[in-house]
């Protein structure tokens, strides 16, 4: 007989699928120069792979074996070029579930305003800043991106009694857009940076 309160009764649960998911971190940087309150943000390079030219918070992939809140910190020092006690993290903040299965942590980040802000790599092209005030009184655009299913050719459908014109279903799911001076966030950062204000709002 299985003794399943022996078993279980203090199981830590984890998540379903977390093999197929992709784990990164980002740090939300905020910096006040001369007293204003900023978001730092970075201009990915355009020789990169995955999203060259696009706008970002500093992170990346969690490594094996690694905290999420080391990775952030890793990937803000070497995009940024810059030492540990540049940035100061203040707390996780709310983790972004994205539609093509990655899971990105968010870490809330005070940054030494005597960090040089003129960085540009093999990742990052520019580095530049938005006032928060900006985030805090603008309403984003937002489009509908939609999600289709598409079974490979030889899905069993006819184990399952069901026809090949099954509906699946359309996933949807929102995608915003801040234009500040002629620079586009839009994407994961731009929903990063609206899930905060939103609930930096309802705090203040």
């Amino acid at each position: 007989m299985v003794d399943f309160d022996v078993l279980f009764g203090e199981y830590v649960p984890s998540l379903i699928g977390a093999d197929n998911v992709i784990h990164a971190s980002v740090v939300v940087p905020i910096i006040y120069i001369d007293g204003v309150c900023n978001f730092i943000f970075e201009v990915r390079s355009k020789k990169l792979r995955h999203q060259p030219g696009e706008i970002s918070f500093p992170g990346g992939k969690i490594e094996s074996g690694e905290r999420a809140k080391d990775a952030a910190i890793r990937e803000f020092c070497e995009e940024l070029m810059c030492s540990e006690d540049k940035l100061r993290i203040v707390s996780e903040i709310d983790t972004y579930l994205s539609p093509t299965r990655a899971l990105i942590h968010c870490f809330l980040a005070e940054v030494d305003n005597s960090i040089d802000l003129n960085v540009k790599n093999d990742e990052v092209d520019s580095i530049f800043c938005v006032p928060l005030k900006y985030f805090l009184e603008t309403v984003p655009e937002e489009y509908t991106n939609k999600v289709t299913v598409m079974p490979d050719d030889d899905f069993p459908y006819n184990r399952m009694s069901i026809p090949q014109a099954y509906k699946w279903g359309t996933p949807s799911y929102p995608v915003y857009f801040y234009e500040y001076e002629n620079k586009l966030i839009w994407g994961i950062t731009a929903n990063i940076a609206r899930n905060f204000v939103k609930k930096l709002n309802s705090m203040l």
